[in-house]
Formats: structure tokens, sequence, C-alpha cells
């Protein structure tokens, strides 16, 4: 249960859900299943371009309401 509500957690942000959360964590869980699966250099490069993209759109996002 612990689980369930710290993913909740995660995906919402004042009590409002963020698709672009839902979506970096679930694109993020897959990548990181296929990668453990099939490992390859593909693999490896989509989940470093995805974090950081991530960390990008975010950080620009931060920046923008100041």
């Amino acid at each position: 249960m612990k689980f369930i509500n710290y993913i909740k957690q995660l995906i919402e942000y004042n009590t409002n859900p963020s698709s672009k959360r839902f979506i970096g964590v679930v694109a993020g869980l897959s990548l990181c299943v296929y990668m453990f699966i099939n490992p390859s250099e593909s693999a490896n490069n989509s989940v470093l371009i995805l974090s950081l993209g991530a960390l990008g759109i975010t950080a620009y996002e931060k920046l923008i309401k100041k």
C-alpha cells in the first residue's frame, strides 16, 4: 500500500495529476525493463535521453514561471 501511495504522490503535484510525470515514469520504467531484457547501446542511449529530456523540460518550465 505504501508503494501505491508513493507512485500516486510522484505523479500528482498539489493533488493535480501530471500527464508529463505519468508518461515519464511509465516510459522510464518500460525502457529500464527493456534494457534488462535486451541490453544494447540503443537502450542505454534511450534511457539517457529520456532522463536528460525530462530534467531539462522541468528545469526550463521552472525558469519560465519566474
